[in-house]
C-alpha cells in the first residue's frame, strides 16, 4: 500500500464486512436494507482505497464495483448460509423434543 489512507479504507471495507456479517446473522435490521447499505458501503471504500493508491479513475470505478460487490456478496451468502444452518437445526431440536 503506498499511503496511509490507503490502509485507512482498507480497515473500513473490513469493518464495513463484519458489519455486514454481524447484521445479516443477528438480524438487526431488514436483510434488504443490510445488502444496500454494505454494498454501497463496501464499492465507496475499494474505490477510495485504489484512488489513494495513484490509480486512475476508470481503474478505480472498476476496482471498487467489482471487488465491492463481490465481497459483499460472499459475505451475505456466507451470513445467510449460517442462518439456514441454524434455522435447521432449530427445527430439528424442536421435533425432537416434541417427541419426547
Amino acid at each position: 500500500m503506498t499511503s496511509g489512507f490507503s490502509f485507512v479504507f482498507y480497515l473500513v471495507f473490513s469493518v464495513i464486512l463484519v458489519w455486514m456479517y454481524l447484521a445479516i446473522r443477528r438480524q438487526w435490521a431488514a436483510t434488504g436494507f443490510v445488502v444496500a447499505v454494505g454494498i454501497v458501503g463496501t464499492v465507496i471504500s475499494m474505490l477510495l482505497m485504489s484512488v489513494s493508491q495513484g490509480n486512475n479513475a476508470l481503474h478505480a470505478v472498476v476496482v471498487g464495483l467489482v471487488l465491492g460487490v463481490l465481497f459483499s456478496g460472499a459475505t451475505v451468502a456466507v451470513a445467510r448460509y449460517f442462518n439456514v444452518k441454524q434455522g435447521y437445526a432449530r427445527q430439528s431440536q424442536s421435533r425432537s423434543s416434541d417427541g419426547n
